[in-house]
């Protein structure tokens, strides 16, 4: 695949998926759901960006170090940018889907 000349618009270790390949992993995320809803499994998208106390508690305790924080203009609390999915998947039907 063909870098851009000025690979200085995205940081390290981060590029722009084409068309093909963006096409290609859609399908195959399309077809992994698939095979998850046909075994009874339920989609749910948790946000990218939560409070920091969200993210850190629990099983999220672990990922302090990985987390990119930032502040949140509005409330002052310390936000941050989820590390791995993982935590919040597991806060879901603890507190949101307990009924």
């Amino acid at each position: 695949m063909n870098e851009p000349a000025n690979k200085a618009l995205l940081p390290a270790g981060l590029r722009d998926a084409l068309p093909e390949e963006a096409e290609r992993e859609a399908s195959a995320v399309h077809n992994l759901m698939s095979a998850f809803r046909s075994e009874g499994y339920q989609t749910v998208k948790p946000p990218m960006l939560e409070f920091e106390h969200s993210l850190l508690n629990g099983p999220g305790g672990g990922l302090a170090k990985q987390l990119f924080r930032l502040m949140d203009p509005i409330s002052q609390q310390m936000m941050g940018l989820r590390a791995d999915i993982t935590p919040q998947i597991a806060r879901i039907p603890a507190s949101r889907l307990a009924g």
